[in-house]
């Protein structure tokens, strides 16, 4: 197999964002600073709820000064631009899905295709006559995002000599990294979004002001009282059902909250970690819970 590959990612959704006030709606309500992005910079952020609990996550990306778009997950992105336009109410801006336009890949390279200059910080981003590509604003070494003009992808593919790979090895590479990219964001809205380690990644800003659940966000990271974490769990052997409870000597440190496809908790923290990256003997199966390389607790 050719060594460059790319994965389409189907679960994703492009949202624009267009008009005179688009900036400062986004500012107001977003939890990342819109001044960070530029035509070469993109941000991951989070709507939250009222109370700083998950809603839904992005990366945004700057077309223009006045106009931002959005990738987002697939399955409510509909619900996302309800959401906005919720939020919106006399702003003077346009909204609207552009799946029809653009979709989404993941790559393990920047060729000069892309850019001989692409610059590999977080969040580095550029665009050309293929659409945007951007380092993933999370982990600086996770890979590549583009979000692809439809009617370029076929020539993109073949200029960069591209082998295209299975939704699976995405959701893989996400779980290998600690990103709970590929949970249900119906399960995702039970927690705080620091329980989601979106501290940890890049996706809150403590220096804007306010946006939406920006007081118990502060409060949470002030006080330091983030009690638990979305962690991954590596299955050593046997079977694990979602909704399951996980002990150590004895103690609950939490429990599964997704299996599919890949196995994520919800584990207390406490002044104790020393169960993490080690085998755990539960009723049916041995796991180990992984503390992924960029969290430090």
């Amino acid at each position: 197999m050719n060594s460059n590959f790319a994965i389409p990612l189907e679960h994703k959704s492009i949202i624009s964002i267009a008009g005179a006030d688009t900036k400062n709606f986004l500012q107001n309500i977003i939890s990342n600073d819109i001044e960070l992005v530029t035509k070469d910079q993109s941000i991951y952020s989070y709507l939250l709820s009222p109370q700083g609990k998950f809603l839904y996550d992005f990366i945004v990306c700057q077309k223009s000064s006045d106009h931002y778009i959005l990738q987002c997950n697939h399955d409510t992105a509909d619900e996302l631009i309800a959401k906005l336009k919720i939020y919106k109410l006399r702003s003077k801006i346009e909204i609207e899905k552009r799946d029809n336009e653009y979709s989404s890949l993941f790559f393990n390279i920047s060729q000069e295709i892309i850019a001989s200059t692409f610059n590999k910080r977080k969040g580095s981003a550029i665009a050309n006559s293929y659409g945007i590509f951007l380092n993933d604003p999370r982990l600086e070494e996770f890979g590549i995002h583009g979000i692809i003009f439809k009617n370029k992808i076929q020539d993109l593919i073949q200029n960069l000599n591209l082998d295209l790979l299975g939704p699976g090895i995405f959701a893989n590479i996400c779980h290998n990294a600690g990103l709970p990219d590929q949970i249900s964001p119906n399960i995702l809205s039970n927690f705080f979004c620091l329980e989601l380690n979106a501290k940890e990644l890049n996706g809150v800003s403590f220096k804007k002001g306010c946006f939406v659940g920006q007081e118990n966000t502060a409060r949470m990271n002030l006080r330091n009282k983030i009690r638990k974490r979305v962690l991954p769990v590596q299955l050593l052997n046997g079977t694990i059902k979602t909704g399951e409870d996980i002990f150590y000597k004895d103690q609950l440190l939490g429990n599964i909250i997704a299996t599919n496809p890949y196995n994520f908790a919800s584990i207390k923290i406490e002044d104790d970690i020393d169960f993490l990256n080690k085998p755990l003997a539960q009723a049916t199966s041995s796991i180990k819970i992984i503390k992924p390389y960029w969290l430090q607790i």
